[in-house]
């Protein structure tokens, strides 16, 4: 028996990528998949690829770069499975130019998911 089955694995950037494949993985060894994204349209297509080989997962859409969505995002998960057992910050965002020619929204942006989410969501855990 799995080590992983049924424990409750909340993954942030679940929506595609190594977020996708990661969460696919733990749902295969048992495990409840809480998959959390931006994007409504990738996290559900990940659950419901999940579901439709016979694994447990559900969807949360939000914003987990801001403090408010990131608390809902864990007290939702909380309410639907009664606990998180293990956390994965995969949200990410990347950089599509240089440094030199990013914008400041684009800088922020990347602050905020990559540092500021993982914090949020750690500390809301």
């Amino acid at each position: 028996m799995s080590k992983l089955k049924d424990k409750v694995v909340l993954i942030t950037g679940a929506g595609r990528g190594s977020g996708r494949i990661l969460a696919e993985a733990f749902a295969r060894r048992g495990a409840i998949v809480a998959a959390n994204d931006i994007s409504p349209v990738n996290v559900e297509e990940v659950v419901a690829q999940i579901i439709k080989a016979n694994g447990r997962a559900k969807a949360y859409v939000d914003d987990i770069a801001r403090k408010l969505a990131a608390q809902h995002v864990v007290k939702q998960v909380e309410d639907d499975f009664g606990r998180i057992d293990i956390l994965i910050h995969h949200a990410a965002v990347e950089p599509h130019v240089p440094l030199l020619d990013m914008d400041e929204w684009d800088w922020h942006r990347v602050l905020d998911v990559n540092l500021t989410g993982a914090f949020l969501m750690t500390q809301s855990v």
